[in-house]
């Protein structure tokens, strides 16, 4: 459900990670991604409100203070940060995630997200294309953070490309048309 990116779906995922917490309250990664459901929130433009990030945040804090070798924990910590404009921050725990699983596609694509909004999107885009080839079969998430980072490269074409292929794969992604208006 979580990856179906709708907001709909994010609810059922966001269901199941809750129920996922109590059945095991030690279950770290289930924190961390039910955290991330909270992010898709604030990403797809479903809720705004600063509860939200401080959602996220806290369980965030939780994924890491049950198992601090969880890459995903790291993720959703680095986009918590981020969401607090706490670059630096948001910097220090994508670089854990890719330290934690360095073959891990979503951890590239994480640090890349964060370097681009941190004002590094030369760097993202090499991590973004990184993280494509470790997984051939990305989300449109992926595509919207390569589109990003070529924006604000200045490589409008590639951006408008990259967008394109984001919203045939995921009709839905808000943000991506939203982008890819504005490239």
């Amino acid at each position: 459900y979580y990856s179906q990116r709708t907001q709909e779906s994010n609810g059922h995922a966001r269901q199941m990670f809750e129920q996922a917490t109590q059945l095991d309250p030690h279950f770290a990664a289930a924190y961390a991604v039910l955290g991330l459901t909270y992010l898709a929130e604030i990403a797809f433009q479903w809720d705004q409100s600063p509860q939200v990030i401080d959602k996220l945040l806290s369980l965030a804090q939780q994924a890491v203070r049950l198992d601090d070798s969880q890459p995903i924990a790291h993720e959703a910590l680095a986009y918590a940060y981020l969401g607090k404009k706490q670059h630096d921050r948001a910097i220090v725990a994508a670089e854990r995630a890719v330290a934690l699983d360095p073959n891990s596609a979503d951890a590239y694509q994480t640090l890349g997200d964060i370097l681009s909004f941190a004002g590094r999107p030369e760097e993202a885009v090499t991590l973004i294309e990184k993280a494509m080839r470790l997984n051939p079969r990305y989300t449109a998430s992926y595509l919207w953070s390569l589109g990003q980072a070529y924006r604000l490269v200045g490589r409008a074409e590639e951006a408008i490309g990259a967008l394109q292929r984001a919203v045939l794969r995921n009709p839905d992604h808000i943000t991506a048309h939203v982008m890819l208006a504005v490239s």
